[in-house]
C-alpha cells in the first residue's frame, strides 16, 4: 500500500494472496499479476533491492477480481478509499468469471487457461505503476506467465517443470531451467471468448503494468 499497487486493481485482475506465516488479522495481502513480477525481481542482486525477497510459496492465486465492496466516490467520481491501508473487494472463486485475457488471441472455447511461475533470465525491471529500468546485467528470476492447456500461447509446447536443486536458489540458478515452472495453477475453462483479441505486444505490457491490463479484453471463464 505504500506505492498504491492496490489502486490499480480492477476488474479482471487475477488476484494473489500472500501466505502469511505469523498472526491472525482477518486482513489480507494481495497483488495481481504484475505486481507479484515485481515483487520476484526484488532482492535480486541486479537489482539492488535486498528487502522484502519471496519465495514461490509465499503467495497462491486466490480468484478473479470482481468488483469494489462498498466503493465511494467522490463528486467528481474518482475513488475514494477511507483507509489508505487497506481495500474491501469481492472475487470470483468458484463458477463463472471474467478474467483479462492474457492467453493470446487463439483462444477457443473449452480450452483451459492457467497461469505458470516460471524462471526467466530478464534485462529490466517494472515497478506495475511506474517507468520501467534497465538491470546492469541480466538476472534470473520466477515470473507469472500464461498458459493454455499447460502450453506456451500460441504453441503446442508444454510448460515443464523445473529440475530441483539443492533449495529454491539453487533451483533458480540452474540454466537448464529457463522457461520451466516451479508452480502453476489452472484458472477455468474458456467459456466466452468471443471479443477483440488483444496483440501479443498488449499482453507482454499487461505482465509488468497494472494500468496497461485494463486495455486487455476480457474473457469468460468456468472457474472449477
Amino acid at each position: 500500500w505504500l506505492d498504491h499497487y492496490e489502486k490499480d486493481y480492477a476488474p479482471g485482475s487475477i488476484i494473489f494472496c500472500k501466505q502469511e506465516k505469523t498472526g491472525r488479522s482477518p486482513l489480507i495481502t494481495c497483488a495481481d499479476v504484475p505486481t507479484v513480477n515485481y515483487l520476484f525481481h526484488r532482492g535480486r542482486n541486479g537489482v539492488g533491492e535486498e528487502r522484502d525477497l519471496i519465495e514461490p510459496d509465499d503467495f497462491e492465486f486466490f480468484g478473479c477480481f470482481r468488483n469494489d465492496a462498498g466503493k465511494q466516490v467522490d463528486h467528481l467520481g474518482f475513488p475514494r478509499y477511507t483507509n489508505p491501508k487497506q481495500r474491501l473487494i469481492q472475487c470470483d472463486v468458484y463458477g463463472r468469471a471474467k478474467v483479462a485475457n492474457f492467453f493470446g488471441n487463439k483462444l477457443r472455447t473449452g480450452q483451459r487457461v492457467g497461469i505458470a511461475l516460471v524462471r526467466k533470465t530478464v534485462s529490466f525491471v517494472k515497478q506495475p505503476n511506474r517507468h520501467s529500468r534497465n538491470l546492469p546485467a541480466p538476472a534470473a528470476v520466477w515470473q507469472l506467465v500464461p498458459m493454455v492447456n499447460d502450453c506456451i500461447p500460441g504453441t503446442d509446447r508444454e510448460i515443464q517443470q523445473v529440475a530441483r536443486g539443492g533449495n529454491n536458489a539453487a533451483t533458480l540458478a540452474l540454466p537448464q531451467n529457463e522457461g520451466r515452472y516451479i508452480k502453476r495453477w489452472h484458472l477455468g475453462v474458456v467459456s466466452q471468448a468471443a471479443y477483440e483479441p488483444p496483440t501479443t505486444a498488449k499482453i507482454n505490457l499487461a505482465l509488468y503494468d497494472s494500468q496497461q491490463r485494463t486495455d486487455l479484453p476480457q474473457i469468460e471463464i468456468l472457474m472449477i
